[in-house]
């Protein structure tokens, strides 16, 4: 069980990994449609609109503060990044050598 302050410094971490993500995405798509769905169904036969309007707002709502803070369930499954490596002098990007292709298209333009 995570305690208060433990939840508190997550959510200000703010860390969610890759699965997470799909998982909150996932979330948020099928419980909007389904309640788009069925506050349509619910407006239609009552003959009003607050009550689809008032089906996908609470329901919004709900996957907005469920999703968008980064709460525990969300990074299960958390990336181990490698260490960065050490950069020497060697490791420098060298330029280019051109082909013998690219030359002789060179020689021709300078003709």
């Amino acid at each position: 069980m995570v305690g208060v302050m433990e939840l508190y410094a997550m959510l200000r971490a703010g860390s969610m990994d890759f699965v997470g993500q799909k998982q909150a995405f996932n979330m948020q798509f099928y419980f909007i449609w389904a309640s788009g769905v069925i506050g349509f169904l619910h407006g239609f036969f009552a003959q009003r609109f607050l009550y689809t309007f008032a089906w996908v707002f609470g329901t919004s709502a709900f996957v907005a503060l469920t999703c968008l803070p980064p709460w525990p369930m969300w990074n299960r499954h958390p990336v181990a990044w490698l260490e960065p490596k050490d950069r020497d002098e060697d490791d420098e990007p060298k330029a280019k050598k051109e082909t013998s292709s690219a030359k002789k298209a060179a020689k021709k333009k300078n003709k």
